[in-house]
């Protein structure tokens, strides 16, 4: 079994991370190798861009224009989350939003997510969905109730 030589703490640091990553980069592999990867489906998929939509696009487009660089940030983490579950659960592309995130530059994260969510929509058309839109709430509840669990 091999051991580390290290003699300074930046070198232990530098060790400690390289062990670390080579075990990230081992279970990354396994799941690959192992575990049957999600593809997306209608069904799967069904009802996600809305929750993207709903949950995310509104607080990015009103934190940058706001430039809270706090909401931002929590909003774009939300966002980023979702889409890590998407692609986990669902299959869905890859998406790496946090890469365009600086609090300097908040205009080129929105435009990014934004561009993002037409990918995604790009995914929802190939499974064949289509996104439910209305234009009032009456028309919102009417299609909810119509499919309520009773």
């Amino acid at each position: 079994m091999a051991s580390i030589e290290a003699g300074t703490i930046a070198e232990i640091h530098s060790a400690a991370y390289d062990f670390l990553k080579s075990i990230v980069d081992l279970y990354d592999n396994m799941v690959k190798e192992f575990i049957e990867q999600p593809q997306p489906t209608n069904d799967s998929l069904s009802g996600t861009y809305e929750e993207l939509w709903s949950n995310y696009r509104n607080k990015i487009i009103a934190s940058v224009n706001l430039n809270d660089k706090s909401y931002a940030y929590h909003a774009a983490m939300g966002a980023q989350n979702f889409l890590d579950e998407m692609t986990k659960t669902r299959g869905t592309k890859i998406f790496d939003l946090m890469q365009y995130f600086d609090t300097e530059r908040l205009e080129l994260f929105k435009e990014q997510f934004l561009l993002a969510m037409d990918e995604y929509l790009l995914e929802y058309g190939r499974v064949g969905l289509k996104v439910e839109r209305y234009d009032t709430f009456e028309q919102l509840y009417e299609h909810y109730m119509s499919h309520a669990v009773r």
